[in-house]
């Protein structure tokens, strides 16, 4: 089977709540007050209501698990795939910087979804569910060393996905083993379609949250799949990491460190690798009082990665609101000209109508500083240059919300109030601070189902 995949699934079968560290409970409490926040401020975001609509037209299940906001109960898969296109939008959920991926949106969906159709899981069982996804998620991708090509939210989130579900049913080694080699035939989500612009983006998380729950539920039964899946000769670090890796890297300090303690929450609704950037120009703003009017050019430092991802010049295709959450130049204009970067200014509609913001945007010139690792999200050089000669620069090395540059307590709570009135829901408003005080208290819930009483 392979000596690193058998760790992992002996992890993930030994590790239970009362065998967390105590800082791991918390941010794993407030990573999930934070994915189902930006989760119910994307509900009304393109693609999302598409997805429920089709898959509540296909569900006959009325015993099935719930969709969030929308309501009704569907199939468990179908149930993780919506709440995880929901959660990821915005693109406003949480990240691993140094792998440029997502973590929650893949486990916690998926967990939430098995447990629902579950007896009586607790929310000690959420929680340590949740953070042993979240953990096998980080390992894997924390393993890999070449740039962006699949996109490994999806990829490496599979894996994070099934054994969250795993976990919620309680199974063995044997079932863990066959939940991850049956999700490894399921594994996908490339770069592609966010070169592109595709609302698809949003949504390859959530075939690995959807397809994490259906392997779980199949490995309980008796399906089995690959044995070696990470090392064997077509296992993943080969066949789709080309070998790239650092194998060790995946049980480095296992059961002692947890991934979700190098996540970092996002401050703005769009691509991690614009965080530095926004963060560089919107300190140019307040230390120089700059005039968006008076800009000759804007000229942006960043990795090779970066420049690939997310720093061509911006332009409006079929769904603006993708251009923009995946534009340095679109991000850095809007922080120049209006001193903030928030929730509102991704709204389609509006993006179409900002036109100084786009024309702004054309003097934003993205480069590669070859003196960065070609997978740096972290840094980036700001210049700006007036028209007057004047030019102001600054750089940032760690962006804001990682873990050296940490969000508050406060500043998570503001971003999911901020989440919910986005939802411009009066229901799911009013209930904001009950669902705050459930999640704050996970620990003392009997069963987690009382949760989508929020919801």
């Amino acid at each position: 089977m392979g000596d690193i995949i058998e760790k992992l699934i002996r992890h993930i079968s030994k590790t239970d709540y009362d065998s967390l560290p105590h800082e791991v409970i918390t941010e794993t409490k407030k990573y999930i007050l934070d994915t189902i926040g930006v989760g119910l401020a994307g509900v009304n975001e393109p693609g999302c209501k598409e997805v429920v609509d089709l898959v509540k037209a296909w569900s006959t299940n009325e015993r099935g698990s719930t969709i969030m906001f929308y309501g009704g109960k569907v199939s468990p898969s179908d149930a993780a795939f919506a709440n995880s296109v929901m959660m990821h939008a915005l693109d406003f959920d949480d990240t691993l910087d140094s792998s440029a991926i997502h973590l929650h949106v893949s486990s916690l969906p998926a967990a939430l979804a098995m447990a629902e159709i579950s007896n009586g899981v607790s929310g000690k069982q959420l929680i340590a569910a949740v953070a042993i996804g979240v953990d096998i998620t980080y390992r894997i991708a924390a393993a890999i060393q070449s740039p962006l090509s699949w996109i490994r939210t999806a990829t490496c989130g599979s894996f994070g996905a099934a054994a969250s579900a795993a976990k919620i049913l309680n199974g063995g080694e044997k079932q863990i083993a066959n939940a991850l080699g049956v999700v490894y035939s399921q594994t996908s989500g490339n770069a592609q379609c966010l070169v592109d612009g595709g609302l698809v983006k949003r949504m390859q998380p959530a075939f690995s949250a959807k397809n994490g729950v259906l392997s779980a539920a199949l490995g309980f039964r008796g399906v089995t799949g690959a044995t070696h899946v990470l090392e064997g000769e077509y296992g993943f670090f080969k066949l789709y990491e080309r070998g790239e890796v650092r194998p060790e890297r995946v049980t480095e300090r296992l059961g002692e460190h947890f991934g979700v303690m190098e996540l970092s929450i996002k401050p703005y609704p769009c691509c991690r690798m614009t965080h530095s950037s926004i963060d560089a120009a919107l300190e140019l703003c307040k230390s120089h009082k700059i005039d968006s009017e008076k800009i000759d050019e804007v000229l942006v430092y960043t990795s090779k990665m970066v420049f690939d991802m997310v720093g061509s010049p911006f332009k409006l295709r079929d769904n603006p609101q993708v251009d923009a959450q995946f534009s340095i130049p679109y991000t850095v204009a809007l922080a120049l000209e209006g001193g903030a970067v928030t929730l509102n200014d991704f709204i389609s509609e509006t993006i179409k109508d900002r036109t100084a913001t786009v024309q702004l945007s054309k003097k934003v010139k993205v480069l590669i500083a070859p003196e960065l690792s070609e997978k740096d999200i972290s840094i980036s050089d700001v210049t700006v240059k007036m028209l007057d000669g004047h030019s102001f620069s600054h750089r940032v090395n760690a962006p804001k919300g990682s873990p050296s540059r940490p969000m508050t307590f406060d500043e998570c709570y503001i971003k999911f109030k901020q989440c919910l009135d986005y939802s411009h829901n009066k229901s799911v408003i009013e209930k904001g601070e009950s669902l705050s005080d459930f999640i704050f208290n996970l620990e003392k819930k009997k069963d987690i189902r009382d949760l989508f009483e929020y919801l």
